[in-house]
């Protein structure tokens, strides 16, 4: 495998991570519109926003293979390897999480009323720390901050990711050897929670992620314009066309957030030129404080909105977006990342060598 050169930061990959957390962001803000303002509780919000996860998981498995592309060939040095690499994305993972997730506790018990689900478990909240996929007391496999679901995924894929990168395997089919094994002992012991959980479809749209870095790697000068088809095609199977609530994820959005993943890095001679990239990598890098920290600001946002007034939808998500896209910059800003040089100084040791832009959901 041979490359001339790769990018070591993709502005187009940060766009989409931006427009990921967003889709989920107005996703919860609909269902928070019909709840609190429009009292239909029945009634059908826009799930399509979760769509931005599937854009997640396969930004996050490219990101994955193409920033551990070289391999030491040694034992030693794998296993080296393999443990930095688990340490490098626990830092980035863990410690924004384990915040939001520790305010979402001491709010829940603080203040009960104005929580949609108010029962604290002492073994489901540990599950919840440790991402270990747990029944949660509300009948869900969800953690205590229920967007970390995304989360146990991730962990998961690090996990096998960092034990192929110490046997030296090829990443992309030892991955999804393992996560094939693990579905389909999910569907053979469905009554194992753990197991269960992972028995989804979308847990290969990890595997997805490194096939792109592979073609990329392979062809890294791809044409501009075949990005665009690329994007589009993508944009296509995941918004404009309505699959049913019996279609499968991964051959739908998994295949359409592939292609635009594609799409995206193949057009990035072009983003990159553009002025307002770094503003929009910026938005990209907030992304993963907009996604922990917006289901404290949507239902907040909506019951300040319906006290002052404002009843009409698309003013609502408007308004509501503004307000997490602050929050979520405040928060990357102020409180993701020196929670990241802490946890690196603490795990690490001094900070490592600057890494591609990661899918941090």
């Amino acid at each position: 495998m041979t490359t001339t050169h790769y990018f070591s930061h993709f502005a187009g990959l940060q766009i989409l991570r931006f427009v990921a957390a967003m889709l989920v962001v107005i996703m919860h803000t609909s269902e928070a519109f019909l709840l609190r303002i429009a009292g239909t509780s029945g009634g059908e919000y826009w799930d399509g926003g979760s769509a931005g996860v599937d854009l997640f998981f396969v930004i996050s498995g490219f990101v994955m293979a193409l920033s551990t592309a070289r391999v030491p060939k040694d034992r030693g040095s794998r296993l080296s390897a393999a443990w930095i690499f688990m340490k490098r994305r626990f830092v980035r993972i863990a410690p924004l999480y384990w915040f939001y997730l520790l305010l979402k506790t001491i709010l829940v018990l603080a203040l009960p009323a104005f929580a949609l689900r108010t029962s604290i478990d002492p073994e489901h909240l540990l599950a919840s720390f440790l991402f270990v996929p747990a029944m949660s007391p509300w009948g869900l496999i969800q953690p205590v901050l229920p967007v970390g679901w995304t989360l146990n995924f991730e962990m998961l894929f690090y996990l096998v990711f960092a034990v192929a990168i110490a046997l030296g395997l090829a990443r992309l089919w030892f991955t999804l050897l393992v996560l094939a094994v693990v579905f389909l002992a999910g569907q053979l012991l469905p009554e194992l929670t753990l197991l269960r959980f992972y028995s989804q479809t979308l847990i290969f749209e990890f595997v997805l992620g490194i096939a792109v870095a592979q073609i990329y790697l392979r062809y890294p000068a791809g044409v501009p314009e075949a990005g665009v088809v690329l994007i589009a095609t993508g944009a296509a199977l995941m918004f404009l066309i309505d699959w049913g609530p019996g279609a499968d994820r991964f051959s739908t959005w998994g295949i359409g957030a592939a292609l635009m993943v594609m799409g995206a890095v193949w057009l990035e001679p072009w983003i990159a030129n553009l002025k307002a990239a770094a503003k929009l990598s910026f938005l990209g890098d907030a992304s993963y404080s907009i996604y922990l920290s917006h289901t404290f600001i949507v239902p907040g946002a909506v019951l300040l909105l319906k006290a002052i007034g404002v009843q009409d939808a698309l003013l609502v998500m408007l308004l509501v977006s503004i307000l997490v896209v602050a929050a979520g910059c405040y928060s990357y800003v102020w409180l993701e990342r020196p929670l990241t040089r802490l946890f690196k100084w603490i795990f690490l040791g001094s900070s490592p060598q600057p890494a591609l832009a990661g899918a941090r959901k």
